[in-house]
């Protein structure tokens, strides 16, 4: 076994409380390697457990042998964690690459808040700096700061398991006015990155600390993040984290808090899905309605067409109108919570400024050094100041438009160039109505850490909690609303109102994970659960659901047409009808309800009674081909082979369901026209992809349609070898 092997081992075994089994597995490493850290605790945890079963072995009562035993567990998971650190740090690239950077930096807490506030002062004493020599001295302080937040942010990320002394020093120091924002931010994005990656629970006290006592908001919704994301599933020997956990959902305000939150955990998941609906549906209608194209020599203006102009003058007027509808449908996008901005700043990742991890969780401050020629190049910070405070792009796609910027600078229109620095200067793209509202800085901050686990280099070596990779043996991911931990907790009080959220996003699969971890008396329970497993495919089960809302509220439509939905998938034809006929008096001459009704009808064989109200359909609605496929099928149940035949011609040559083949296929065969019905069924096949023992299944199931024009099962297999 390696020594990768032996440290997963050993902590599957301490989650299962198997402590005499991770002890025996550990002592092989120890064995091999009697230098590594943690030896000597090893050693007195390894005693201290054959002390208490010796004790109990002689017959000896001990009230606290419950707490010993957890307590023993506790410490050899930080031996354990401890050592799987320090193996990382030698043999996984992401913290390979951060130990470099780290060189030994001295962490002792006098010293790192001697620094962060030696700095706050340096940076106040630069107003006292000669003219000539304040800008030089400026550059110098931000220099040296920003190598050491690098350092210490990879020392912080890749730390061994915290004392609670560090727990009550990085709490305080999180919280002081002494140290500046940046720094703070910095940190907690330190922290909540080594607790996500390996279970800490002083780093988890430390971020719920400092989320329920910031007073500055960037902190405080980082810190939330933070210890949402560190949150274990199975860590029940630290059974401290649930006890945290329902504390904080005693409190309406943080339920409510963490409601919003995990809809945008669900909304950042989307960015890709969202950034293809953009290039698709959006794009390419702005890229055409804009006065602007990209050329060899960089971006241009377009030239004016004089004579699209003569030929039609509102040419230009409609022209912007389409593309304003176009840029309020991302603005829209946007104000729901979808990352509009992903697909196009993924690609702008590639600068050298992304190599250092920190970059990734710095917000966006003029003095970066990295900014330094970005600003030389511009001649002045007009426009970086309006990025830093008019925009509302995430920390990382800033310093992307800047880097970009200053790439193509020299390129731009002389009249694009005058704008730099206005209010205007990046467009309705970028503006917000508030930045510094809790919502829209934890948005910015999600985009932050989605980014970075999508696009960092080595990313592949963390938990990722955006995507299972397979790095976690734990549950570590963002829809932690059907955590255990949070089971039986205030936050059931809010299930239901994602739980509706999800329906209405159609995440189906997602809302029958949420509805077995809480129950309401609420009839909306009662119905989402009935739709949940209508999509499971269980439409039977769905009746008691839908009933018991029913019986608190007779009349409720969605109820109703859920009831009906699932009569209609269990074929129960005769409950359908009359759900859809108590939906009609609800709502008279509702298009769908009609149809669906017809449809029951149909299958009753009650063809009589829906002849007439398909016709008043098909001409109220004559390019609706649901009802000429309705009819179409009433048209071949009622022996009316002619008319069924026009109608699947027409919607053979509309946009034909896969299905209008198998039932064109039915009437030409009821028509005697064996051959039409061959090509019919054969194309019915290739459009499927369906076999031909789901066609003779087909065949069986509609057997009392084809009984009526004399066509038997033998009929049927020999048709199946013709089609072939």
């Amino acid at each position: 076994m390696n020594v990768e092997e032996i440290l997963s081992k050993t902590i599957g075994f301490l989650m299962d409380k198997r402590l005499s089994n991770a002890i025996e597995i550990l002592e092989q490493l120890y064995v091999q390697r009697p230098s590594l850290m943690g030896h000597g605790e090893f050693e007195a945890i390894k005693t201290d457990y054959q002390l208490m079963v010796d004790f109990m072995g002689r017959g000896f009562s001990d009230s606290h042998r419950e707490s010993l035993y957890s307590s023993l567990l506790q410490r050899l998971y930080r031996v354990t964690a401890d050592l799987e650190i320090s193996w990382r740090c030698r043999n996984v690239s992401a913290y390979v690459n951060s130990f470099r950077v780290i060189d030994h930096l001295n962490t002792s807490h006098d010293f790192i808040r001697t620094v962060l506030e030696a700095f706050v002062s340096d940076i106040a004493m630069l107003s006292l700096q000669p003219e000539e020599t304040r800008e030089q001295k400026t550059a110098e302080l931000y220099e040296r700061h920003h190598s050491f937040m690098n350092r210490l942010f990879n020392s912080l990320w890749t730390s061994c398991q915290w004392t609670d002394d560090d727990c009550t020093f990085y709490t305080e120091l999180l919280l002081s006015p002494t140290v500046v924002s940046t720094d703070q931010q910095v940190i907690v994005s330190a922290i909540s990155l080594g607790a996500m990656n390996q279970f800490d629970i002083n780093k988890l006290k430390t971020l719920v600390n400092v989320y329920q006592k910031a007073t500055d908001e960037h902190v405080r919704q980082r810190a939330l993040v933070g210890w949402v994301l560190s949150v274990f599933e199975g860590m029940d020997i630290f059974p401290e984290q649930d006890a945290i956990v329902r504390k904080l959902c005693e409190n309406s305000a943080i339920t409510k808090e963490l409601l919003t939150l995990q809809i945008q955990f669900f909304y950042s998941k989307d960015a890709e899905k969202d950034n293809d609906k953009i290039q698709r549906d959006i794009m390419p209608d702005i890229m055409r309605n804009s006065n602007l194209t990209i050329g060899r020599l960089g971006i241009m203006e377009k030239e004016e067409d004089t004579i699209e102009s003569i030929l039609h003058q509102d040419a230009d007027e409609k022209r912007m109108e389409q593309l304003e509808e176009k840029v309020r449908k991302m603005m829209d996008m946007q104000k729901q919570g979808s990352d509009i901005y992903f697909g196009g700043f993924s690609q702008m990742k590639r600068f050298p400024f992304f190599s250092d991890m920190v970059n990734w969780f710095t917000p966006f401050y003029l003095n970066h050094p990295a900014l330094r020629s970005v600003i030389n190049k511009l001649g002045d910070t007009k426009f970086l100041n309006t990025l830093m405070e008019r925009s509302n792009f995430c920390e990382s796609d800033r310093y992307s438009f800047a880097f970009a910027l200053e790439q193509v600078i020299s390129q731009l229109p002389s009249d694009i160039k005058e704008v730099m620095g206005s209010d205007v200067a990046l467009g309705p793209l970028a503006e917000s109505d508030d930045r510094e509202d809790a919502i829209s800085i934890r948005r910015a901050y999600l985009q932050d850490l989605y980014r970075f686990f999508r696009l960092y280099p080595t990313a592949k070596d963390f938990i990722n909690p955006f995507e299972d990779n397979g790095k976690s043996d734990f549950v570590a991911d963002t829809f932690f609303f059907t955590y255990k931990s949070f089971m039986g907790t205030g936050l059931d009080d809010v299930k239901l109102r994602l739980a509706l959220h999800l329906y209405k996003h159609k995440q189906m699969m997602e809302l029958a994970e949420l509805l077995t971890t809480f129950q309401s008396d609420d009839p909306r329970y009662a119905i989402l659960m009935g739709y949940t497993n209508i999509d499971m495919g269980k439409a039977e089960f769905a009746y008691q659901f839908f009933d018991y809302a029913l019986k608190a509220e007779p009349d409720n439509q969605w109820a109703l047409k859920g009831k009906a939905r699932a009569a209609l998938d269990n074929e129960d034809y005769i409950t359908a009808e009359e759900v859809y006929s108590k939906l009609l008096k609800l709502k008279p001459n509702h298009k769908t309800y009609t149809m669906n009704r017809c449809v029951a009808l149909l299958k009753l064989g009650r063809t009589s009674e829906v002849r007439e109200e398909l016709f008043r359909l098909d001409y109220q609605y004559p390019d609706d081909m649901n009802v000429k496929r309705i009819l179409a099928w009433a048209m071949l149940s009622d022996n009316s082979l002619d008319k069924a035949s026009q109608l699947y011609d027409t919607l053979l040559t509309s946009n034909p369901a896969h299905e209008d083949y198998l039932n064109a296929g039915y009437c030409q065969w009821a028509m005697g026209n064996i051959q039409k019905a061959v090509a019919l069924f054969r194309e019915w096949l290739a459009k499927s992809g369906k076999s031909a023992e789901l066609l003779l299944n087909e065949f069986r199931s509609d057997e009392e349609t084809l009984s009526m024009y004399n066509i038997s099962e033998t009929d049927c297999f020999l048709m199946l070898s013709l089609v072939g």
